[in-house]
């Protein structure tokens, strides 16, 4: 299942940036704000969003939280070298060098991580990650309210958005179509889950008009890969291979370097549209 969960990664990130391509395109087609939501290319990238959302969470149940989101994470690779073929943004040579080593590092990532049982989430884990949300529902929320700095809030941003991961590792999505749906409407993880995904976009999108879309983006790909990957690691049943501990270690610096680099491209930058304010994407788990 580990090649199931890997494949649903990549297409995850493949959707993502297609979505951001064509919210970006329709944007500067846009004459009006109202314009952009009706839009067919807008509704499009609404739809990979979606796409991209759920096939996250597949490759959630299947791979290690770390693996996963930075695969999804490479999106950003993705839509740099694509807005210079589609939009004729500048394209760096550094960009090009930053794709290479994220691609590496993925490599690497993939081959050195493991991942074993799914745990089940006891009345304890179930507190501390409601217990965790509310924390994270005051701070960002205070934060939001009195920082005019981006980079606190898109680092809280980060931590839902990871929280995301950690709940859908925990909730319990096996069995029948009516069991899964019975579970999500009753199971206090899977609303977790939800909390957890609109806080972190609720900030993220504040973050992004406080500041520049590339520390933003740099900030929150460390942060939502780095917070969960490690607690999978510690207590979700995620492990690295036996003598893989170099080849885990370097994958991982490789893969959120070179999505800390291409972020502050020109190109990326690009994508915020003339007003230099990016669109929140919905494509985040």
């Amino acid at each position: 299942m580990l090649f199931l969960g890997l494949v649903a990664a990549l297409v995850a990130a493949a959707a993502n940036a297609g979505a951001a391509m064509l919210e970006a395109m329709a944007t500067r087609r846009a004459t009006r704000a109202a314009g952009v939501i009706t839009s067919p290319l807008y509704l499009g990238g609404l739809l990979l969003d979606i796409a991209g959302w759920v096939l996250t969470v597949l490759a959630l149940r299947y791979m290690p939280i770390v693996a996963v989101q930075a695969i999804v994470s490479g999106q950003v690779a993705i839509t740099v070298i694509a807005s210079h073929w589609v939009f004729d943004t500048e394209l760096r040579r550094v960009d090009l060098l930053a794709a290479g080593a994220n691609i590496v590092g993925l490599g690497l990532l993939v081959g050195s991580a493991r991942t074993e049982e799914l745990p089940h989430a006891g009345v304890g884990a179930t507190i501390a990650l409601l217990s965790v949300l509310v924390v994270l529902a005051v701070v960002g929320t205070v934060t939001a309210l009195r920082s005019r700095r981006a980079v606190p809030i898109a680092f809280l941003a980060g931590l839902s958005f990871g929280g995301t991961a950690v709940a859908v590792r925990l909730v319990d999505l096996d069995g029948p179509v009516g069991e899964v749906a019975h579970t999500v409407i009753s199971d206090p993880v899977a609303w977790a889950l939800l909390g957890y995904a609109g806080l972190g976009l609720g900030l993220y999108t504040v973050a992004l008009s406080r500041g520049a879309v590339g520390p933003v983006v740099a900030v929150l790909a460390v942060t939502e890969t780095l917070a969960p990957g490690l607690l999978g690691l510690v207590l979700l049943g995620d492990g690295i291979r036996s003598g893989w501990v170099f080849a885990f270690v370097a994958g991982l610096v490789l893969a959120l370097g070179g999505v800390v680099v291409l972020a502050r491209s020109p190109a990326q930058a690009s994508l915020a549209g003339d007003d230099g304010v990016a669109r929140p994407p919905l494509k985040r788990v």
